[in-house]
């Protein structure tokens, strides 16, 4: 099998004489030869049959880990064989409620004794039904002012410096200047010309389309094989460009097909077997 995909080799095959006269007439009506209508409708066929891409299967990646589980304790570690058995777990308590209430402990881990009773209000006994007066409360005087700094008459404390061993602070970062901006692009004396058949076309548009169809193309080619908007010279950032716009045959520069170059001076395109020569001049 050839290499090259778009190579052409002549085929035998049976058809329905009312299939190939409408193959015919479809011909006469888009200009074209009943070799590139067969062409293009195998093309689609195959494409619209899934044989022309291949779906990338997902990359076997690891595990997803298991969802987290909120207000539930990890599980305990089995016990060793020959030690004590282990504590008995905590009582789990539904999310989002209140903690269970626990009883009070004292400082030896035992439960806290109550509290002593208040004292009695009334007058205490054999008093007579009379209260006694209340304790003297001590006279509440202002704070001393607190004792004034003693007056430092020797030179200015000095900033602490670094701790020895410590490596020394990162130098301050220097101003750089910006780049300077790219130069622009190479501009020639003159408009861009295509050169076809002994006439010169001067490219007068952002987006200059070249093909067979009259009335959708800026440059036309009377090729069956060419297609009706084949190909498109581009103007963009100050420089042109080739591009070819999905055409069956393609764009060959140097014997290549390309897809997308810059046109230079003195350049030449093939388009099917039709040569393009570009110049500034």
């Amino acid at each position: 099998m050839s290499s090259d995909p778009n190579k052409k080799t002549p085929r035998n095959f049976q058809c329905r004489d009312s299939l190939w006269h409408k193959f015919e007439q479809m011909a006469r009506e888009l200009e074209c030869s009943v070799d590139y209508l067969v062409n293009d409708a195998m093309k689609q066929y195959a494409r619209q049959r899934g044989y022309t891409s291949t779906a990338a299967q997902p990359a076997a990646g690891p595990p997803p880990p298991p969802p987290a589980t909120h207000g539930a304790p990890p599980p305990p570690p089995p016990p060793l064989p020959g030690g004590p058995p282990p504590p008995p777990a905590p009582a789990q308590r539904p999310s989002g409620g209140p903690p269970p209430p626990t009883a009070p402990r004292g400082y030896g881990g035992g439960p806290r004794p109550p509290p002593p009773p208040p004292p009695p209000v009334g007058p205490p006994p054999g008093s007579g039904g009379r209260r006694p007066p209340p304790p003297p409360t001590p006279s509440r005087m202002p704070p001393p002012p607190p004792p004034a700094a003693p007056a430092h008459h020797g030179p200015p404390p000095m900033a602490p410096g670094p701790a020895r061993g410590a490596p020394p602070p990162p130098p301050m970062p220097r101003s750089v200047p910006p780049p300077p901006p790219p130069p622009p692009a190479q501009q020639y004396g003159g408009s861009l010309n295509i050169y076809y058949q002994g006439e010169r076309f001067p490219v007068t548009k952002d987006r200059f389309i070249i093909g067979r169809g009259k009335q959708s193309s800026d440059l036309t080619i009377k090729d069956p094989n060419v297609s009706r908007q084949h190909a498109m010279v581009e103007f963009l950032n100050g420089q042109y460009y080739i591009v070819d716009m999905g055409s069956t045959n393609g764009v060959e520069y140097n014997g290549q097909r390309v897809q997308r170059k810059v046109i230079n001076e003195g350049d030449g395109f093939k388009v099917c077997d039709h040569e393009l020569h570009f110049s500034f001049r």
